[in-house]
């Protein structure tokens, strides 16, 4: 290969590693026509750098370091999200890319701004993990959590009787708010899209567009508040830019969402009108919907019919944009509107 440096075939290295791929010397030798003997050099610097550490009975026998911090807030009503990330969070991305070091700074003052305004939280915790390939945050607190939060709200503001899932699947669209006179209920949408992984854990209720591994969930399982975990590639080239010129207009603001519909709905397969009226109601202020059926096998008539005939029909200027369908969804949905 050609217009290769160090610094790209140490992070190929650190790749490998990092999936646990024991092949990872052969590889790289593959990769970019170097030696193995130079493979293990960069290995044996890195291990001297701190950047790797060896772990013997390990395959391979090598480990990434990530160097971990810790901050503890007391919610007395004088913390400020700017001011934490200035002081505390930003000194630990001196050297990031701009558009890395932005994206932080948006996903890390949205979410804080949460945990201080709407958790009811005496204490907040916040966890960064830095490596060479990835930045990963944490920010938990011991308020009421995010969805029993939302629970109270819709029953107090609407008299309806949500279940947790229920009020986890409303943060989907990106407009819901329990606060709607201070915030747009923007932060978590763009948040999770600006990052590579996203997830809210609160009640044992999970909320993510992403799939992620058992452990991941088992590993704070037992968060009864409110958790927060944020990940991003410290090589990312996104932009906040990007991602909210994605689903938002010049003029008209955000007006574009994504719907995971596995992710939606508790069971992942949509079958009931009520279902579909549901998801109506939370897309209703948009102008152009995606929805996203990767890993939903089947949907029900009922669903079918109520959202892209019944709903439609009161909503048409809405487009309804269909991907990731499989053949029996994309059946169900082109039955149903050939015969409304």
């Amino acid at each position: 290969m050609s217009n290769i440096n160090t610094d790209q075939i140490k992070q190929y290295i650190l790749k490998l590693i990092d999936a646990k791929d024991k092949d990872f010397a052969h590889k790289t030798v593959e990769y970019f026509g170097v030696s193995k003997s130079t493979v293990y050099n960069y290995v044996k610097k890195m291990c001297e750098e701190n950047i790797l550490k060896k772990i013997d009975k390990a395959s391979p026998p090598y480990e990434i370091v990530t160097t971990v911090y810790k901050f503890n807030y007391n919610n007395d009503g004088t913390l400020g999200e700017d001011k934490i990330f200035r002081t505390d969070i930003q000194p630990l991305l001196k050297g990031y890319e701009k558009n890395v070091f932005s994206a932080w700074q948006y996903a890390f003052t949205e979410m804080m701004n949460n945990a201080i305004e709407h958790s009811k939280a005496s204490k907040i915790i916040v966890g960064m993990f830095i490596n060479p390939l990835e930045t990963k945050i944490l920010i938990a607190d011991n308020g009421i959590g995010i969805f029993k939060n939302i629970q109270t709200f819709i029953k107090s503001e609407k008299k309806e009787e949500l279940s947790l899932d229920e009020c986890a699947s409303l943060l989907f669209a990106g407009k819901f708010t329990t606060a709607e006179s201070c915030h747009s209920g923007e932060g978590i949408f763009f948040t999770s899209h600006l990052m590579d992984e996203f997830f809210i854990l609160s009640d044992n209720i999970f909320f993510s567009r992403d799939n992620f591994n058992d452990s991941t969930v088992k590993m704070s399982e037992s968060v009864k508040s409110t958790l927060v975990s944020m990940s991003l590639n410290n090589q990312t080239k996104k932009t906040t830019k990007e991602v909210f010129d994605r689903f938002s207009d010049i003029e008209e603001g955000f007006i574009r969402t994504h719907i995971p519909i596995s992710h939606m709905f508790a069971y992942g397969n949509p079958i009931s009108r009520s279902e579909a009226r549901r998801l109506g109601e939370l897309v209703s202020e948009f102008k152009e919907i995606t929805l996203d059926f990767s890993g939903v096998e089947e949907v029900g008539q009922a669903f079918c019919h109520e959202l892209f005939v019944v709903w439609q029909r009161n909503n048409p200027d809405v487009v309804l944009n269909i991907v990731n369908a499989c053949d029996d969804v994309n059946f169900m949905i082109q039955r149903v509107k050939n015969t409304k």
